[in-house]
């Protein structure tokens, strides 16, 4: 199968948040946005000369952006459901709870606007990530 250079995974996450928070925020939205992917690969693995193979990786790129605040997030957020893609939005909660009905129960009493987000990541055409993404610059 040929890879497909039309679409691109971008996420972007608040650069004021501790190393292990920006790491963990990042391996949890790769990992959801890489299930929804039909064609995450091309293929099972690649091969060294000598016989090794080597699992591939995703043949789209992963952009990784920095934002400055929620309120940044939260206003993507809006961009990102309004288009419809792909995504999964980051909040504190997701960091300080590991158990799915605690954090239910703790987002349940709050309002959107008081949910705290540290990274949002998308998929989707590659036109459609840069647009929504435009305002961010490149992790460095």
């Amino acid at each position: 199968m040929g890879q497909d250079f039309s679409k691109r995974f971008a996420i972007v996450v608040r650069h004021d948040l501790e190393p292990w928070q920006i790491t963990n925020t990042i391996a949890h939205i790769a990992a959801k946005l890489g299930r929804t992917v039909e064609q995450f690969d091309t293929g099972d693995s690649f091969t060294t000369k000598d016989g090794v193979s080597i699992p591939r990786n995703s043949q789209y790129p992963i952009i990784v952006l920095r934002a400055t605040s929620s309120e940044e997030l939260r206003l993507l957020l809006s961009g990102i459901q309004a288009a419809q893609l792909p995504h999964l939005a980051f909040v504190r909660e997701m960091l300080d709870l590991s158990d799915d009905a605690e954090l239910q129960m703790a987002l349940s009493k709050k309002a959107e606007s008081e949910v705290e987000y540290l990274g949002i990541g998308m998929f989707g055409e590659n036109q459609q990530v840069k647009q929504l993404t435009k305002e961010f610059g490149l992790w460095k």
